[in-house]
């Protein structure tokens, strides 16, 4: 009897051993139990998400299941690429072929501003960034340091380079402004190229070449002067024939002119004084003419450009109000005191030691005869006016 039931008990345990291996196999076989084991929290994730499906909630990517199941909630959606405008994205076009116009750049502090007369801009500096600014003053600085160098043609190479970056970096047009050259045969062409109208090409081609303004004028002509020393040359005097040569509709005029005051061999040439009343010889025309300018033409910069070193013969001439025979420096440091009294930048090629002509090697790659400038002097003029240009515009002094 006690045998009987040790069998049954036996027959009970075994019994009871096979349901509870027959419901562990059976739940460790799950996918969903071994989901559960693997990663609970996910495994719920991914029941939700499969509920979402089935309710439409949800879009089923193609062929694409088992990476939802193994990364949900890790997956980032890639946008389509996009321009990054201030604003976000409800600034970008929309497709339908309306132009959104990018917002110009905030004005570069301490540039100069041109408006018209309805006080619509017609150029801001608006188009270079702090950092393109930094850069350039870095090679306004580097320019400083290479005029402190002995005159030579390596000077000169040097600075037109540091001209190229400075131009290049600022890339500054000006096509609603109007701008007017005046000077002699160097302003004209004289020693250049000659373009397909039969054109001589001077500097001013090259500042139009770089700076692209929407109208250009060129009053150079050969053997002008800017006084007429007594009307010997009074067709030739710019101060004479000013009402000619000088608008009030220009927004910009370049003064490139005084050479040939100093080159004229005349028995007697008047060098003038400047004292505030004086009209006769050289300084008294030239401060007739520039005390005009504010008065005439209140509305137009000028710019002043002293010429480059040459040598001269000097010719045994006399000179009146002037203790002894003045220099090519005596002639342009009047032009740099009127230009002063009036803030008028002065671009000083003198001073500077650009195309110092009396350095044989600058002569033999940049002159074509004496005095005038070769295509390659030309563009070397150019470039450094058209950058001194650009920097009195941005502020950069």
């Amino acid at each position: 009897m006690k045998k009987s039931k040790q069998m049954q008990r036996n027959a009970w345990l075994v019994l009871v051993l096979l349901i509870v291996i027959v419901i562990a196999g059976t739940l460790f076989l799950s996918k969903d139990f071994r989901e559960y084991l693997r990663d609970y929290e996910q495994f719920q994730e991914y029941k939700q998400y499969i509920q979402e499906l089935e309710n439409g909630d949800a879009e089923d990517p193609e062929n694409n299941n088992e990476d939802v199941v193994g990364n949900v909630g890790e997956v980032e959606t890639q946008p389509e690429e996009t321009v990054n405008q201030p604003g976000g994205p409800e600034e970008l076009p929309d497709n339908t072929g309306e132009v959104v116009e990018e917002p110009a750049g905030e004005v570069l502090p301490g540039s100069i501003e041109v408006f018209d007369v309805s006080g619509n801009a017609l150029w801001q500096a608006n188009m270079v960034s702090e950092e393109e600014a930094a850069l350039i003053r870095s090679y306004v600085e580097e320019r400083n340091e290479v005029y402190t160098w002995a005159n030579s043609y390596a000077k000169t190479v040097r600075i037109n380079e540091l001209d190229r970056l400075i131009l290049e970096t600022a890339a500054c047009k000006f096509p609603n402004l109007k701008i007017n050259f005046v000077g002699d045969s160097i302003t004209e062409g004289v020693g250049g190229n000659v373009d397909a109208e039969g054109k001589l090409i001077s500097y001013v081609y090259y500042v139009q070449e770089n700076l692209q303004f929407g109208t250009v004028i060129n009053n150079g002509k050969g053997g002008r002067q800017i006084s007429s020393f007594n009307n010997v040359f009074l067709g030739d005097s710019i101060e004479t024939n000013s009402a000619q040569l000088f608008t009030n509709d220009v927004d910009i005029t370049v003064l490139y002119a005084g050479l040939n005051d100093y080159l004229t061999p005349l028995e007697m040439k008047n060098f003038g004084v400047i004292d505030g009343g004086s009209t006769g010889g050289y300084c008294g025309q030239l401060q007739k003419l520039v005390h005009a300018f504010p008065q005439n033409y209140p509305d137009t910069q000028f710019f002043f450009v002293t010429a480059y070193q040459v040598t001269a013969p000097d010719g045994g001439v006399s000179f009146v109000n002037f203790n002894g025979v003045p220099t090519l420096n005596d002639y342009m440091e009047q032009q740099r005191m009127l230009a002063a009294i009036y803030d008028y930048p002065v671009i000083d090629l003198y001073s500077t030691g650009l195309m110092d002509m009396h350095d044989a090697e600058t002569a033999e790659h940049f002159l074509s005869d004496s005095i005038h400038p070769n295509d390659a002097g030309y563009r070397v003029l150019g470039e450094h006016i058209a950058a001194e240009i650009v920097l009195y515009y941005l502020g950069i002094r």
